[in-house]
């Protein structure tokens, strides 16, 4: 979007619970100051994604994330 800065943008992203494959190369960038839905059917991964931008997998024993999570241009997992 030409003009709109990115404030959430994921590249690549991947979660493991264990060896269950939650998330496969999500890519997204989400526009600051802008609405962004993320829908579709139960189980298709929304609120794993969701838990990914908040870190609250992190709780979780045998959770494995790979590829890039941005907020404001900074990996949230660095």
């Amino acid at each position: 979007m030409a003009g709109t800065e990115i404030e959430v943008e994921s590249r690549g992203l991947n979660l493991w619970y264990g060896s269950t494959q939650a998330l496969k190369d999500i890519t997204i960038a989400m526009p600051e100051k802008k609405i962004t839905a993320i829908i579709g059917p139960s189980g298709c991964g929304k609120s794993t994604f969701i838990r990914c931008i908040n870190r609250m997998n992190d709780l979780i024993k045998d959770c494995h994330i790979t590829g890039e999570l941005l907020f404001e241009g900074r990996n949230v997992y660095d």
